[in-house]
């Protein structure tokens, strides 16, 4: 088996289900996928592109004013942000075991002299810190590991931005709520996790979870 390399989303799969992780990283079998929605890439892009312009002024959006963007800055590096920011030359993080970890920032935040891992986030309807924490945990302790692995002190905190929409106005104008969650990172969550990652790998096929419905069709389609 060669060296895997892993992203946050990779081991989302692993926090929810070993064999379906395992089918995908060692016989390439992927789970059934549908048809990517365009409109979440549409409105990265398009934020990013909003919070480049205050970039490129040394100036925060003004509707950031809430308590957890006291003291913050946006990452003032424009052109290491970009590389940062596409998959193929985003931060990594070696296990110096032959596992890899590596992805692609939505933004970063400096507060003094120290970095917080910015993401901005598209939901149909305000969201709640526990769903937060539930779904982006593990992807910001990530991203602090790679941070933190790339010479750049921690700030012990991440800052998820949520846009949902609000009410629509005249050609076509939307009005969106702009939530800030913080959730606290952890390098050392996210070590532990690829080190079972990676001996979950090592092993025998996981046996089926009977929770998971992608189990089920692997099974069917195997049989069949």
């Amino acid at each position: 088996m060669k060296p895997a390399r892993l992203s946050p989303s990779s081991l989302n799969l692993f926090r929810d289900c070993t064999r379906c992780f395992w089918l995908e990283k060692v016989k390439g079998v992927r789970r059934p996928r549908g048809i990517f929605p365009s409109l979440p890439g549409g409105m990265d892009l398009v934020i990013k592109t909003y919070f480049d312009g205050f970039r490129g002024n040394g100036r925060m959006p003004p509707e950031l004013s809430a308590a957890a963007f006291d003291g913050a800055a946006l990452f003032p590096d424009q052109a290491k942000l970009d590389l940062w920011r596409n998959w193929r030359t985003g931060l990594e993080y070696q296990d110096g075991l032959g596992l890899s970890l590596f992805g692609a920032l939505d933004d970063l935040l400096v507060k003094g002299d120290r970095y917080l891992p910015f993401d901005y986030k598209t939901k149909g309807s305000p969201t709640t810190e526990d769903d937060a924490r539930r779904y982006y945990q593990s992807q910001m302790d990530c991203y602090a590991l790679m941070l933190e692995a790339n010479g750049m002190p921690l700030h012990g905190s991440a800052i998820l931005l949520y846009y949902s929409p609000k009410t629509v106005g005249g050609e076509g104008g939307v009005r969106f709520t702009v939530q800030p969650v913080t959730l606290a990172v952890d390098p050392a969550r996210a070590r532990q996790m690829l080190a079972a990652a990676a001996a979950l790998l090592k092993g025998p096929l996981p046996v089926k979870s009977e929770s998971c419905e992608y189990c089920g069709w692997f099974e069917q389609m195997t049989r069949g």
